[in-house]
């Protein structure tokens, strides 16, 4: 199953955007879906991993496929071709 991952931060004034872009794709794909807090332990992993510099980002199975807020039907061209 395909898994986003949302990294964002609650000082982000553009993340409450990807959230809710993010949370309405989930209702039409099937896709596994994580929101993950730049400030938290997880986050500081993914930050590292993935050299994050910028919220919101999108990792996309293990891949950042946005960063700032996606456009909506870029967001679903990836996951139609990744679902």
């Amino acid at each position: 199953m395909v898994k986003v991952t949302l990294v964002t931060a609650q000082w982000c004034h553009f993340c409450p955007t990807a959230k809710k872009l993010w949370r309405e794709l989930k209702e039409k794909y099937d896709f596994e879906y994580v929101e993950v807090d730049y400030d938290s332990p997880e986050g500081e992993k993914l930050i590292e991993e993935f050299s994050i510099v910028s919220v919101p980002t999108t990792i996309i199975d293990d891949k950042i496929v946005f960063v700032g807020v996606p456009d909506k039907n870029q967001a679903s061209k990836n996951l139609e071709k990744a679902v």
